[in-house]
């Protein structure tokens, strides 16, 4: 008999089918259910039917045969379901239907099936299967109960199954990836997906090890350091270096994802580089990436905008300066009720003091420092800018680090619990 069973998928076989079930309780009231919806001429045989049963005979939805099975009742059946409590009458229906070759199914009895059903789930875009083989009908009933507990979530799956695509960078072009501020956690599915395909990794100094193990072993590192020394990661090359290797190595057929830290576009010379390779005719994409900013204001628990105490957020490159040495930035133009976020400013904390006090900036206007934010190695410090100069020589701040300036920086009532408790904080902060 084994030889015969079969799988009827999700009642589908049964469009326009004459069915005939045995039994109306309530295992057989879901197959007629499943069955008058998969579009069956359904007839039913028992001695009770239970009140959904009644129903749709009633509404003319099925044909019901009221009182004890009879073999000539299968004379126009192209399909039997068995489902009573009776076990002998169970096999009296089934060996009936195998006689005349009808395909039967017993509830329960895989042994007395020539074919057997899947538990089904059914969703508004998706129709689940289960089945144990008809070894375990409970455990494939628990399965088919889970997922309908969690259809929605399984709907929101499979959409996103839809539409995702699968991501490899192609040979010969360029991406211009954001690398976030540090934790490979933080990177973005597709940045995660064209770092695993890569040919080669274009990369600078800030990028983390932890972030470049995800490559391929195979794929060729290359860094180009851009610090006063090269610490073991290699020459020190001009960016004009960085755009010829580019080009060089898409000519060569090659998938690179030059790999920076933070946003591409955001103080990364990202759009310098698109630049170049659009002039060069090279195909390219940028990736965006959670900014240092971003990702050091959440590591420190700092709103960047905050209802009652700040409207806006400034991003300012802390390290450019004029052939004086002075600072070109206009810091008098800043707004001073907002948050300013600037990078690469440790090298210059006093100078930028010292230039905010002078564009008015009150001296009890709070900071914070973000260090290495968002990895293992992270610090925090706080205090006002009356304070700045001192703070971080006694600290020795290095890069990579951001400077926060504004109120928000000084909502303590958010503070992360994770925080060392040795850090320097001004007094009255």
């Amino acid at each position: 008999m084994s030889a015969m069973r079969r799988y009827l998928p999700v009642f589908h076989d049964v469009l326009g089918a004459s069915v005939l079930v045995v039994g109306a309780g309530a295992v057989g009231s879901r197959k007629i259910e499943a069955l008058l919806a998969g579009g069956a001429r359904v007839t039913v045989v028992a001695k009770e039917f239970s009140p959904a049963v009644e129903e749709r005979a009633a509404n003319g939805n099925l044909t019901v045969l009221r009182g004890t099975f009879h073999t000539d009742q299968m004379r126009e059946a192209e399909f039997v379901f068995v489902a009573t409590p009776d076990r002998a009458l169970n096999h009296r229906v089934s060996a009936e239907a195998r006689r005349r070759r009808i395909p039967v199914n017993v509830a329960d009895s895989p042994e007395e099936c020539t074919f057997l059903l899947p538990a089904v789930v059914r969703g508004g875009e998706f129709t689940a299967a289960i089945s144990t083989g008809g070894r375990h009908p409970g455990a494939a009933k628990a399965l088919r109960e889970f997922l309908e507990d969690h259809r929605e979530e399984v709907s929101v799956r499979l959409e996103r199954g839809r539409r995702r695509k699968r991501i490899a960078p192609r040979r010969g072009k360029i991406y211009i990836v954001g690398a976030g501020p540090g934790d490979p956690d933080l990177l973005t599915v597709r940045a995660l997906g064209l770092l695993r395909g890569a040919d080669v990794v274009i990369h600078d100094y800030l990028v983390p090890a932890e972030i470049l193990s995800l490559a391929p072993a195979t794929a060729a590192r290359i860094c180009f350091a851009r610090r006063g020394r090269t610490a073991g990661h290699g020459a020190v090359l001009k960016q004009n270096a960085i755009h010829e290797a580019m080009v060089r190595l898409a000519r060569e057929g090659k998938s690179v994802v030059r790999l920076k830290s933070g946003d591409p576009l955001m103080f990364g010379r990202g759009g310098e580089e698109a630049e170049y390779l659009a002039g060069e005719g090279i195909p390219f994409e940028i990736v965006p990436g959670i900014t240092a900013a971003m990702g050091c204001a959440a590591a420190a628990v700092l709103p960047l905008t905050h209802r009652e105490r700040s409207s806006s957020v400034t991003f300012v490159a802390g390290h450019e300066t004029d052939e004086k040495g002075k600072s070109a930035v206009d810091w008098s133009l800043l707004p001073k009720n907002g948050t300013l976020a600037i990078y690469m400013g440790v090298g210059r904390v006093a100078a930028i003091a010292g230039e905010l006090a002078g564009a008015g900036f009150p001296s009890e206007t709070p900071f914070t420092i973000v260090e290495n934010g968002n990895r293992p190695e992270q610090r925090i410090l706080r205090g006002t800018l009356f304070d700045l100069p001192r703070i971080s020589v006694e600290s020795g701040v290095r890069s990579p680090a951001i400077l926060f300036v504004g109120r928000t920086a000084a909502l303590l009532a958010y503070e992360n619990t994770e925080e060392t408790s040795d850090e320097p904080v001004a007094q009255g902060v």
